[in-house]
């Protein structure tokens, strides 16, 4: 018989190997997940249909800073951001319905607006008034959504690698055309994430196991597979009318592989955004590229926009000293020490 340290170390072996490449991978539970990926700091709080998981760390007597993580992430994404800006400002961030530890929605749909309605009433809930919002992708088009229906929430804007809409509807089109609705919420080997985050990341030096093992663990909530689908698709149901969109047919691939237009088919305006706002782009970004990124940000009258070569798609992630002490000079008005008015990204 095998010593016990043997047996535990080939049945590790074992899970891992099936964690990576293993076809149908089972949910694992909120309270496992939280076990690990909740801290000292982590608190949860009731908003609508939502428990949501947040964290109110760094400087309490500092200018307030909300931030708003992407598709298929989480709250740990602005770590980086915690440790650069902690000791000067407030950070409050946010496991958004149906991502990270705060999962699906119990009763309401998985909509854009629903994600705007729950980040303004989370924000009424802890009296926060007179903040900063950033955020990255996903989370950037719900942050500047918000600014247009609560400015007197919202004083700034910071606008990373932003979203409009059609690229998650996209993807979300091509998945349903070549997939099943069990092979969407089920069918996630870690290889896929493996794939999705070097395609996210320029330099892929940075992308560390624990990173990647995290993106593909809190995806493993129940209901976080099915949540982001179901935001995609609502958006595609609710928002674009039979041929007005051409969606791309071909098979599904990469989201470096789409061609996404800032144009947005619901009833928010960016133009409506009244409050000063700092555009922040990964040069290398090729999900939403530096030309997007300057047509999203045109309408917007008091705005800035910076880029930073060799970073990609989630730029604080990447490069959080940059980004972050940018941040902080737009915050306190002083000239940013980093990002660029132009770089040679396309």
């Amino acid at each position: 018989m095998m010593p016990f340290t043997m047996l535990t170390a080939a049945n590790w072996i074992a899970q891992e190997t099936y964690r990576e490449i293993g076809l149908f991978q089972p949910s694992t539970s909120a309270a496992a997940l939280e076990r690990t990926y909740a801290n000292e700091q982590s608190e949860f709080v009731q908003v609508g249909d939502a428990r949501v998981h947040y964290r109110d760390e760094g400087n309490p007597d500092g200018e307030t800073l909300v931030l708003l993580h992407g598709t298929y992430s989480s709250l740990h994404t602005w770590d980086g951001w915690l440790a650069e800006l902690g000791e000067d400002f407030r950070l409050v961030r946010l496991d958004m319905p149906g991502f990270g530890l705060t999962g699906p929605r119990k009763t309401d749909r998985q909509t854009v607006e629903g994600l705007v309605r729950t980040v303004s009433e989370f924000c009424d809930t802890l009296s926060l008034t007179d903040v900063t919002v950033a955020g990255n992708s996903l989370g950037g088009g719900i942050a500047w959504r918000l600014a247009t229906k609560r400015p007197d929430l919202v004083s700034k804007l910071i606008l990373i690698n932003a979203g409009g809409a059609t690229l998650l509807s996209t993807l979300s089109t091509n998945l349903v055309m070549f997939t099943t609705e069990f092979a969407q919420r089920y069918m996630t080997p870690r290889m896929i994430v493996r794939l999705i985050l070097y395609d996210a990341y320029y330099d892929k030096t940075k992308l560390s196991e624990s990173l990647i093992r995290r993106y593909h663990d809190l995806l493993l909530r129940p209901g976080n597979r099915g949540a982001v689908v179901e935001i995609a698709r609502n958006y595609k149901d609710d928002h674009f009318e039979d041929g007005v969109y051409a969606f791309d047919q071909s098979f599904p691939r990469l989201p470096s592989g789409y061609a996404p237009e800032p144009q947005v088919w619901d009833d928010y305006d960016i133009a409506e955004v009244s409050v000063p706002t700092l555009f922040q782009w990964g040069c290398e970004d090729e999900w939403l590229p530096c030309a997007f990124g300057r047509e999203l940000a045109d309408p917007v009258a008091d705005s800035e926009f910076v880029v930073y070569d060799r970073v990609g798609h989630i730029a604080m992630e990447e490069d959080p000293v940059r980004t972050a002490a940018d941040a902080a000079a737009f915050m306190t008005g002083e000239p940013m020490p980093y990002g660029a008015d132009d770089c040679d990204c396309t």
